[in-house]
């Protein structure tokens, strides 16, 4: 079951990538929630559900004018996978490039993402799914 996992963790990505919303959707359940508050980054918070998805990105986007997510690692953790990813992104308003590398804990169940954490950190993703090194 867990290899299932990382391969919805990897169409996410696929789809994110190719700005396909209605697949994004598909994979995440409707009740999912998303946790952005260990990234320290200004008012990011949780967020619930589908409209908590768009209201999430949506904000992200009206700073950010292009945001895209390169996974390097997808690492099998059961009913979780973590993702190191690097965020590239530019800057709606000054076009200013930036990336940053995080990384990220996904619970999936039943073939829905149900619970999505971003952690600034691999350490601190691993560690939070059971498999501090």
């Amino acid at each position: 079951m867990s290899e299932v996992n990382v391969e919805i963790v990897r169409q996410v990505y696929e789809a994110a990538a190719g700005r396909d919303s209605a697949s994004i959707f598909a994979l995440y359940d409707s009740d999912v929630e998303l946790d952005a508050t260990r990234l320290g980054v200004g008012d990011l918070g949780v967020y619930r559900g589908h409209g908590g998805l768009r209201s999430l990105f949506g904000g992200l986007h009206e700073v950010w004018g292009k945001i895209d997510y390169d996974y390097e690692e997808l690492i099998d953790a059961g009913e979780h996978v973590v993702a190191v990813v690097t965020r590239h992104a530019r800057g709606k308003a000054s076009g200013v490039d930036v990336e940053a590398p995080l990384a990220v804990l996904w619970t999936v169940r039943e073939g829905k993402v149900v619970k999505v954490v971003w952690f600034s950190t691999r350490d601190d993703a691993l560690e939070a799914a059971g498999l501090s090194e």
